[in-house]
């Protein structure tokens, strides 16, 4: 997904699409290095200060990640709303905060990511779905290529499955093998709807949109 993304936001020709699918691509990104970091097994013959930076950089990996997606909800939802504002610095702002209570002591590394999770990752997918389907709807008035439409389907789909396995199934007791499954199917989905979705960009040569 980060691969595709990267490769097709590069050649985006308008440039306000070309932000709100990068503020998606660095989510997928930083989801990747939370992925990876997770997997204690590849720290466990190493030094105590190597698997206490990969649990520290598992945490800020998450944040990130959950911050951006956030940024990418609102920005898909607020598609075409014209604003002289340039909200680009809204995401940097939000991680310094959250390092400001970090490294404070004010909060620990567990509740740092979980309230990220919550106030961030969730709403994002949420927000996102809500963009996805108002510019499907927006996009099949005016007769776009299936291609597009049938991507922004898709992500919508993937978007809300990415909001039950991070709000709702993460937060119990006992995740199980079907929760990890899911989270599977839902990155299958993201992945492929960022191939037929990242077509917009073609498209949408001279359309204004606001970028928050």
């Amino acid at each position: 997904m980060s691969f595709v993304l990267i490769k097709k936001t590069r050649r985006a020709s308008d440039s306000h699409l070309k932000n709100i699918f990068w503020a998606l691509t660095v989510f997928a990104i930083m989801k990747a290095g939370t992925s990876i970091t997770s997997y204690r097994w590849l720290f466990a013959d190493t030094p105590l200060y190597v698997s206490t930076l990969a649990g520290n950089s598992r945490v800020m990996f998450a944040v990130i990640s959950n911050i951006f997606l956030f940024h990418f909800g609102i920005s898909i939802l607020t598609y075409k709303i014209e604003t002289r504002i340039d909200y680009k610095i809204f995401p940097v702002l939000l991680f310094i905060g959250y390092m400001i209570l970090y490294v404070s002591g004010s909060i620990e590394s567990s509740e740092l990511e979980k309230i990220s999770r919550f106030s961030f990752g969730y709403n994002g997918a949420i927000l996102g779905f809500v963009g996805c389907i108002n510019l499907y709807l927006n996009k099949k008035k005016r007769g776009g290529s299936r291609r597009v439409l049938y991507g922004l389907l898709l992500l919508g789909v993937g978007l809300i499955a990415y909001a039950i396995t991070e709000g709702i199934l993460s937060s119990s007791s006992a995740p199980g093998i079907g929760t990890k499954i899911l989270e599977v199917i839902t990155a299958g989905i993201l992945a492929a709807a960022s191939v037929l979705a990242t077509d917009l960009m073609k498209k949408e040569t001279s359309s204004k949109i606001g970028f928050i």
